[in-house]
């Protein structure tokens, strides 16, 4: 998923539980389960670049997926922005923490592709494993446009989600 879905996710939970330590354990906890929805990203970097067919070194399929992360952390930034230019409960603790939860297995498997630090291998293992659980008892994953498709879909509903409790609190 999009960090973005996370990142909105997290808030939407953190204006419900107060409680920042809950509200991190849960949005991390979130965060896997969300994984698991067939998004169509199992060869993302080479499906979203037309690079399919061809084999990719190392490099190539680093330079491939930070592209696309570079895009999806671009609309997290602006996401973030207007939120907390926005929205009033924003700064709570509950919100704050609740996002951080959310984006944080994410942050932590970049740390491991561009570290390769074995400290979080096992972490990187256990995240790709989660994302797999139906994709691969597939045949196929959904297709990469569809897969963006109902992410922004989403969204689009996690954000009018948020803009209606900013409009009762």
């Amino acid at each position: 998923m999009f960090i973005t879905i996370h990142a909105a996710t997290g808030a939407l939970v953190g204006t419900q539980i107060a409680n920042p330590i809950l509200s991190f354990l849960i949005n991390f906890a979130l965060h896997f389960v969300m994984d698991i929805i067939p998004h169509g990203d199992k060869e993302l970097g080479k499906r979203f670049f037309g690079l399919l067919n061809k084999k990719l070194n190392e490099e190539e399929k680093i330079k491939s997926l930070a592209a696309y992360g570079l895009i999806d952390y671009i609309v997290f930034v602006f996401f973030l922005l207007f939120m907390f230019k926005n929205f009033t409960f924003a700064k709570d603790d509950g919100v704050i923490w609740g996002i951080v939860g959310g984006i944080i297995p994410d942050l932590l498997v970049a740390s491991y592709v561009l570290t390769k630090s074995k400290k979080i291998k096992w972490f990187f293992d256990f995240h790709k494993w989660n994302h797999h659980l139906l994709i691969g008892r597939m045949k196929n994953d959904i297709p990469l446009k569809a897969g963006i498709a109902m992410q922004i879909l989403l969204f689009a509903f996690l954000f009018m989600l948020l803009a209606e409790i900013n409009l009762v609190k």
